[in-house]
């Protein structure tokens, strides 16, 4: 299957599920959008995956329905022609893990050129994952952790064009002034040993026995049960939360099983990104002690972009958000323990559970300072870090061959 120029700009393709709760989903509407801003014909935006929207402004669902309508029929005849590759004369972006590793399918759709969007966690390239990166043309990073990785292998083209905020929603307003009375500290990323929530249960429960009026709220839901082996390695928290019977994850009773009082937390459900800024705006912190982030943790520079003081462990590519934008850092990062399953966990760090309580004290200290900070820190990001200039980068050169 080919496609024709159809306009000035040079058509492009994705071939993840674009989504408006994941991190890839959501990177995918972006570049969609952008596409779309800098003139792009809506008929030479290929998505080759059954979208997974339900909460998007309602202009812009009525501007990008018609690909998602070409979308479907293009999963269908993937289904129903399991042999087919499809082959299109324009890039097509692709995800890009650990090894190599993509998403199911993405094998059978081939751009000129094919891009690997890479999201790498743990630095392992096996003579298989050499294989597989010989298929892609050239390599976005979203980090210069991860750019540096991938030049350091010698496969092919990098170029390192980070992921950003939608500035419309992310931006400092104020609250609901509904938790006037509480101490707000925010936790966002799905439930994983990578993500570090037990970090986060270890120190918030510390800090709750000082300040009972302290608000654990936290967004973890994942579809996805957590490796409790890991876990148990870390040794900071008592199992994992088990699976809903629905789906995702039974968060609560966990989070109780784990000491903390009912009233100090609050368990939030799958969130929509349309919704985040408004949770965002009534935290008075976010800590993010993650043990390693392929990207920059879109979640943190949200949070970040709301005015929020925020804290992310100095390590992999949260780094970017410390060096280059100025957030809070957990600087103690300590050797991060492993299953066999994950390979290898080089450059990953183990944040310290008292450096995170001082984080939260420092915070509720000097709320005033740290506001103050944090807005600084805020007009950084929504001046620079905006998803529009940032994909601009990215399909200049996917599309345009500028680098």
């Amino acid at each position: 299957m080919g496609s024709a120029l159809s306009s000035a700009i040079p058509p492009v393709g994705v071939s993840w599920v674009l989504s408006s709760i994941s991190g890839y989903g959501i990177y995918g509407v972006q570049i969609l959008l952008q596409y779309l801003r800098r003139g792009g014909d809506p008929k030479d935006f290929i998505v080759t995956s059954q979208p997974s929207l339900t909460t998007l402004p309602p202009l812009a669902m009525e501007r990008i329905n018609p690909i998602f309508d070409r979308a479907s029929k293009i999963h269908v005849f993937l289904k129903e022609n399991p042999k087919e590759i499809l082959s299109f004369r324009h890039g097509i972006l692709h995800g890009c893990s650990s090894d190599f590793s993509g998403f199911a399918g993405q094998d059978r759709i081939w751009g000129q050129p094919n891009v690997a969007c890479a999201a790498i966690e743990h630095l392992v390239c096996t003579p298989h994952g050499r294989n597989i990166a010989k298929n892609y043309h050239m390599f976005v990073a979203i980090s210069r952790w991860n750019a540096d990785y991938l030049k350091s292998l010698d496969v092919g083209p990098v170029h390192l064009c980070h992921q950003g905020i939608d500035r419309s929603l992310f931006h400092p307003a104020p609250g609901s002034d509904l938790y006037r009375d509480r101490f707000v500290i925010f936790s966002g990323g799905k439930f994983e040993y990578r993500k570090g929530q037990d970090i986060v249960t270890a120190a918030f429960k510390i800090f709750h026995a000082r300040h009972p009026d302290a608000l654990l709220v936290t967004c973890w839901q994942n579809l996805l049960p957590p490796d409790a082996s890991a876990f148990a390695l870390a040794g900071l928290c008592d199992g994992v939360p088990e699976t809903a019977p629905d789906y995702g994850l039974r968060i609560t009773p966990w989070l109780l099983k784990q000491g903390l009082p009912r009233d100090s937390f609050v368990d939030l459900p799958f969130t929509h990104n349309l919704l985040m800024p408004t949770v965002l705006r009534d935290c008075d912190m976010a800590v993010f002690p993650n043990r390693c982030e392929g990207g920059t943790n879109l979640v943190a520079m949200e949070a970040m972009a709301c005015g929020v003081p925020t804290f992310v462990s100095y390590n992999t590519g949260q780094k970017d958000l410390v060096d280059l934008i100025g957030c809070g850092a957990l600087r103690v990062q300590k050797p991060v323990r492993s299953t066999p399953a994950m390979q290898t966990v080089e450059d990953w760090g183990e944040s310290d559970v008292e450096e995170t309580v001082a984080a939260m004290e420092q915070v509720y200290a000097s709320r005033g300072a740290a506001k103050k900070a944090a807005l600084a820190v805020a007009d950084t990001v929504t001046q620079n870090w905006d998803w529009g200039g940032l994909n601009e980068k990215l399909l200049r050169v996917v599309c345009d061959g500028k680098a």
